[in-house]
Protein backbone atom coordinates (compact mmCIF):
# COMPACT_ATOMS: atom_id res chain seq x y z
CA UNK A 1 0.00 0.00 0.00
CA UNK A 2 2.94 2.32 0.58
CA UNK A 3 3.58 5.02 -2.02
CA UNK A 4 6.63 7.14 -2.74
CA UNK A 5 4.80 10.43 -2.25
CA UNK A 6 1.81 11.51 -0.16
CA UNK A 7 -1.57 11.55 -1.89
CA UNK A 8 -3.54 14.66 -2.63
CA UNK A 9 -5.12 16.11 0.53
CA UNK A 10 -7.78 18.35 -0.94
CA UNK A 11 -10.50 15.82 -0.07
CA UNK A 12 -9.41 15.39 3.57
CA UNK A 13 -11.87 16.89 6.04
CA UNK A 14 -10.77 15.03 9.19
CA UNK A 15 -7.68 13.49 10.75
CA UNK A 16 -8.04 10.61 13.22
CA UNK A 17 -5.22 9.58 15.52
CA UNK A 18 -4.33 6.53 17.55
CA UNK A 19 -3.32 7.43 21.12
CA UNK A 20 -0.79 5.05 22.66
CA UNK A 21 2.51 4.64 20.81
CA UNK A 22 1.43 7.37 18.38
CA UNK A 23 0.84 10.51 20.45
CA UNK A 24 2.12 9.24 23.80
CA UNK A 25 3.98 6.24 25.19
CA UNK A 26 5.34 5.04 28.50
CA UNK A 27 8.73 4.69 26.84
CA UNK A 28 8.90 8.38 25.91
CA UNK A 29 7.17 9.90 28.95
CA UNK A 30 9.23 7.80 31.38
CA UNK A 31 6.91 7.71 34.43
CA UNK A 32 8.74 7.65 37.77
CA UNK A 33 9.12 4.41 39.66
CA UNK A 34 9.52 0.80 38.53
CA UNK A 35 7.63 -0.62 35.57
CA UNK A 36 4.85 -3.14 36.09
CA UNK A 37 7.02 -5.89 34.65
CA UNK A 38 9.80 -5.05 37.12
CA UNK A 39 7.34 -5.09 40.01
CA UNK A 40 6.09 -8.50 38.90
CA UNK A 41 9.62 -9.85 38.50
CA UNK A 42 9.56 -10.56 34.76
CA UNK A 43 11.17 -8.99 31.71
CA UNK A 44 9.25 -6.52 29.57
CA UNK A 45 8.63 -8.90 26.64
CA UNK A 46 7.30 -11.66 28.90
CA UNK A 47 4.87 -9.27 30.53
CA UNK A 48 3.79 -7.79 27.19
CA UNK A 49 2.98 -11.24 25.82
CA UNK A 50 1.01 -12.20 28.92
CA UNK A 51 -0.84 -8.87 29.00
CA UNK A 52 -1.83 -8.74 25.33
CA UNK A 53 -2.75 -12.40 24.77
CA UNK A 54 -6.53 -12.70 24.40
CA UNK A 55 -7.05 -9.16 25.66
CA UNK A 56 -10.41 -8.55 23.97
CA UNK A 57 -12.45 -8.48 27.18
CA UNK A 58 -10.16 -5.83 28.64
CA UNK A 59 -10.03 -3.47 25.65
CA UNK A 60 -13.76 -3.85 25.02
CA UNK A 61 -14.56 -2.83 28.59
CA UNK A 62 -15.98 -6.19 29.64
CA UNK A 63 -13.56 -6.60 32.53
CA UNK A 64 -11.50 -4.34 34.77
CA UNK A 65 -7.85 -4.06 35.75
CA UNK A 66 -8.44 -5.55 39.20
CA UNK A 67 -9.56 -8.78 37.59
CA UNK A 68 -7.32 -8.82 34.54
CA UNK A 69 -3.93 -7.95 36.00
CA UNK A 70 -3.75 -10.64 38.72
CA UNK A 71 -4.63 -13.38 36.24
CA UNK A 72 -2.09 -12.15 33.67
CA UNK A 73 0.57 -11.65 36.35
CA UNK A 74 0.26 -15.30 37.41
CA UNK A 75 0.66 -16.39 33.80
CA UNK A 76 3.78 -14.27 33.37
CA UNK A 77 5.25 -15.30 36.73
CA UNK A 78 3.69 -18.30 38.48
CA UNK A 79 5.68 -17.39 41.61
CA UNK A 80 4.34 -13.82 41.83
CA UNK A 81 3.18 -12.77 45.28
CA UNK A 82 -0.02 -11.03 46.35
CA UNK A 83 2.07 -8.05 47.43
CA UNK A 84 3.65 -7.73 44.00
CA UNK A 85 0.19 -7.79 42.44
CA UNK A 86 -1.04 -5.15 44.89
CA UNK A 87 1.87 -2.90 43.98
CA UNK A 88 1.31 -3.44 40.26
CA UNK A 89 -2.38 -2.55 40.60
CA UNK A 90 -1.35 0.77 42.12
CA UNK A 91 1.50 1.45 39.75
CA UNK A 92 -0.16 0.79 36.41
CA UNK A 93 -2.90 3.47 36.55
CA UNK A 94 -0.38 5.96 37.96
CA UNK A 95 2.03 5.29 35.11
CA UNK A 96 -0.68 5.78 32.49
CA UNK A 97 -1.89 8.95 34.22
CA UNK A 98 1.64 10.32 33.98
CA UNK A 99 1.88 9.34 30.33
CA UNK A 100 -1.32 10.97 29.12
CA UNK A 101 -0.78 14.11 31.21
CA UNK A 102 2.87 14.59 30.19
CA UNK A 103 2.68 15.08 26.44
CA UNK A 104 5.60 16.29 24.36
CA UNK A 105 5.27 20.01 23.53
CA UNK A 106 5.95 19.28 19.86
CA UNK A 107 2.94 16.96 19.73
CA UNK A 108 0.64 19.54 21.29
CA UNK A 109 2.00 22.21 18.96
CA UNK A 110 1.38 19.96 15.97
CA UNK A 111 -2.22 19.28 16.98
CA UNK A 112 -2.83 23.00 17.60
CA UNK A 113 -1.45 23.79 14.17
CA UNK A 114 -3.51 21.04 12.59
CA UNK A 115 -6.66 22.58 13.99
CA UNK A 116 -5.91 25.74 12.02
CA UNK A 117 -6.35 23.79 8.75
CA UNK A 118 -10.14 23.69 9.28
CA UNK A 119 -10.18 19.94 9.62
CA UNK A 120 -11.96 17.94 12.30
CA UNK A 121 -9.76 15.94 14.67
CA UNK A 122 -10.63 12.62 16.25
CA UNK A 123 -9.04 9.97 18.42
CA UNK A 124 -9.56 6.20 18.11
CA UNK A 125 -7.87 4.12 20.80
CA UNK A 126 -7.83 0.51 21.92
CA UNK A 127 -7.55 0.83 25.69
CA UNK A 128 -8.76 -0.31 29.08
CA UNK A 129 -10.70 1.94 31.42
CA UNK A 130 -7.75 2.43 33.77
CA UNK A 131 -5.48 3.54 30.92
CA UNK A 132 -7.64 6.54 30.05
CA UNK A 133 -9.02 7.29 33.53
CA UNK A 134 -7.10 10.59 33.54
CA UNK A 135 -8.16 11.60 30.03
CA UNK A 136 -10.07 14.66 31.24
CA UNK A 137 -6.84 15.95 32.79
CA UNK A 138 -4.76 15.37 29.66
CA UNK A 139 -3.68 18.37 27.58
CA UNK A 140 -4.64 16.21 24.60
CA UNK A 141 -8.34 16.15 25.47
CA UNK A 142 -9.18 19.70 24.28
CA UNK A 143 -7.39 19.06 20.98
CA UNK A 144 -10.01 16.63 19.69
CA UNK A 145 -13.57 16.99 18.49
CA UNK A 146 -14.28 13.41 19.52
CA UNK A 147 -12.44 10.60 21.31
CA UNK A 148 -13.57 7.03 20.68
CA UNK A 149 -12.23 4.60 23.29
CA UNK A 150 -12.71 0.89 22.71
CA UNK A 151 -13.54 0.21 26.36
CA UNK A 152 -16.41 2.70 26.19
CA UNK A 153 -17.96 1.77 22.83
CA UNK A 154 -17.44 -2.01 22.81
CA UNK A 155 -15.57 -1.91 19.49
CA UNK A 156 -11.84 -2.22 18.86
CA UNK A 157 -9.39 -1.74 16.02
CA UNK A 158 -9.00 -3.17 13.43
CA UNK A 159 -12.80 -3.54 13.23
CA UNK A 160 -13.84 -1.02 10.54
CA UNK A 161 -16.89 -0.17 12.65
CA UNK A 162 -14.87 1.77 15.23
CA UNK A 163 -13.32 4.00 12.55
CA UNK A 164 -16.71 4.58 10.95
CA UNK A 165 -18.18 5.48 14.33
CA UNK A 166 -15.52 8.15 14.75
CA UNK A 167 -16.21 9.49 11.26
CA UNK A 168 -19.94 9.63 11.99
CA UNK A 169 -19.30 11.56 15.19
CA UNK A 170 -17.20 14.03 13.21
CA UNK A 171 -19.84 14.37 10.51
CA UNK A 172 -17.57 13.23 7.69
CA UNK A 173 -17.33 10.30 5.32
CA UNK A 174 -14.54 7.75 6.04
CA UNK A 175 -13.12 8.47 2.58
CA UNK A 176 -12.52 12.06 3.74
CA UNK A 177 -10.35 10.92 6.68
CA UNK A 178 -6.71 10.28 7.36
CA UNK A 179 -6.00 7.78 10.12
CA UNK A 180 -2.62 8.25 11.80
CA UNK A 181 -1.12 5.50 13.96
CA UNK A 182 1.87 3.34 14.79
CA UNK A 183 0.39 0.23 13.18
CA UNK A 184 -0.30 -1.79 16.33
CA UNK A 185 -3.40 -4.02 16.39
CA UNK A 186 -3.37 -4.00 12.57
CA UNK A 187 -4.92 -0.55 12.87
CA UNK A 188 -3.61 0.75 9.55
CA UNK A 189 -5.14 -2.14 7.63
CA UNK A 190 -8.35 -1.59 9.58
CA UNK A 191 -8.40 2.07 8.63
CA UNK A 192 -7.92 1.16 4.98
CA UNK A 193 -10.76 -1.38 5.20
CA UNK A 194 -12.97 1.35 6.65
CA UNK A 195 -12.25 3.55 3.63
CA UNK A 196 -9.70 5.88 5.24
CA UNK A 197 -6.16 6.76 4.18
CA UNK A 198 -3.73 5.14 6.67
CA UNK A 199 -0.67 7.12 7.76
CA UNK A 200 2.24 5.78 9.81
CA UNK A 201 3.69 8.09 12.50
CA UNK A 202 7.09 6.93 13.73
CA UNK A 203 8.13 9.23 16.60
CA UNK A 204 7.39 6.74 19.38
CA UNK A 205 8.35 3.67 17.37
CA UNK A 206 11.85 5.13 17.04
CA UNK A 207 12.15 4.83 20.83
CA UNK A 208 10.08 1.69 21.42
CA UNK A 209 11.19 -0.52 18.55
CA UNK A 210 12.68 0.88 15.34
CA UNK A 211 12.47 -2.58 13.78
CA UNK A 212 8.67 -2.20 13.70
CA UNK A 213 8.76 0.79 11.33
CA UNK A 214 9.46 -1.00 8.05
CA UNK A 215 6.73 -3.65 8.43
CA UNK A 216 4.20 -1.02 9.53
CA UNK A 217 5.10 1.22 6.59
CA UNK A 218 3.87 -1.48 4.22
CA UNK A 219 0.35 -0.96 5.59
CA UNK A 220 0.44 2.83 5.19
CA UNK A 221 -0.15 5.14 2.26
CA UNK A 222 2.79 7.18 3.54
CA UNK A 223 4.66 7.90 6.76
CA UNK A 224 5.67 10.92 8.81
CA UNK A 225 7.84 11.24 11.88
CA UNK A 226 5.82 13.73 13.96
CA UNK A 227 2.49 15.53 14.02
CA UNK A 228 4.29 18.70 12.99
CA UNK A 229 5.64 16.88 9.94
CA UNK A 230 2.09 15.90 9.02
CA UNK A 231 1.02 19.53 9.36
CA UNK A 232 3.70 20.55 6.91
CA UNK A 233 2.07 18.31 4.30
CA UNK A 234 -1.49 19.49 4.86
CA UNK A 235 -2.73 22.71 3.36
CA UNK A 236 -5.71 24.53 4.91
CA UNK A 237 -8.93 22.90 3.81
CA UNK A 238 -11.47 24.99 1.95
CA UNK A 239 -14.44 23.19 3.56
Amino acid sequence: MSTESPPDFTHVRAVLFDLFHTLVSLEVSQPPGPSVSAILGVDRDTWWRAWTDNSDDYVLGRTVLERTLPARARIANPAVTDEQIRQALLARPARFRHTITHVEPETLAGLAQLRTTNRRLGLVSNCGKDEIAAWSDSPLAPCFDTAVFSCEVGLAKPDPAIYRLAATRLGVDPAECLFVGDGGSDELDGAHAAGMTPVLLTRHLEVMGPQRIAPAAKQAAFQVRTVLDLCALLQPASH
